[in-house]
């Protein structure tokens, strides 16, 4: 009799620790959940660019009256690496797969039809402050500094059609949702004050453009935390 109620004392005792355990794995799992100092986070999706452009076009040095040129939008793949300080403090690079945009004439300039086309990539660096940090869902505010880089340039009305690179600031406002501990969803909205210089030639007259970019940059995708 001695010998069952041993027994049974310890499977019970067994039982007890297996369901302590069960009960603190989902515990320990939600514990993970959010950010945490040293975080290494990468982010995978798309973004798509919307252009607010215009520009001062100058041909043999003469401002063209009404004259502009304006970008077509255009989606690409994009990717960030992430790295966290603090709960809430964290920096982080982005930049996406370049793509191409075409300049057509806007105005006066709209006979002239496509000035040319671009492929360009934009990469961004930002300071990140995380609300909620500790929650599955935390919104975020970044500003940080964006980059155009221009990667080739093909002819269009414009002859010898050249555009620089150049600097912005930047601010953005996401959020991340953690799925698990590991695997979540974020989606953000970028804003650059993103201006260039353009030019060639057209019928052989020298041509200057200042352009204003201005673009938002939409993205979205999925994070995973290492």
């Amino acid at each position: 009799m001695r010998m069952l109620a041993g027994k049974l004392a310890t499977t019970i005792g067994v039982v007890g620790l297996s369901a302590l355990g069960l009960a603190a794995s989902p515990a320990a799992a939600a514990d993970d959940i959010g950010w945490h100092a040293g975080d290494f986070v990468v982010k995978a999706g798309a973004a798509h660019l919307i252009f607010d452009s215009s520009a001062k076009v100058d041909i043999a040095g003469t401002t063209v009256p009404g004259g502009g040129l304006k970008l077509s939008d255009g989606t690409a793949a994009s990717f960030e690496a992430e790295y966290f300080f603090t709960p809430a403090i964290s920096a982080a690079i982005n930049f996406g797969i370049p793509t191409t945009t075409r300049v057509t004439g806007t105005g006066t300039l709209a006979p002239a039809g496509e000035a040319g086309r671009v492929k360009y990539g934009i990469g961004v660096a930002v300071a990140r402050y995380h609300f909620n940090a500790a929650g599955a869902f935390s919104p975020y505010l970044s500003a940080g500094v964006g980059h155009l880089f221009i990667f080739d340039e093909t002819d269009g009305a414009v002859t010898n059609f050249k555009v620089d690179d150049a600097w912005a600031p930047v601010v953005q406002g996401g959020a991340d949702m953690h799925i698990s501990d590991r695997i979540g969803v974020f989606a953000n909205v970028s804003y650059a004050p993103l201006k260039t210089d353009g030019g060639g030639a057209i019928m052989g007259a020298p041509t200057t453009a200042r352009v204003t970019l201005n673009p938002t940059v939409i993205q979205g995708g999925l994070f995973y935390k290492f």
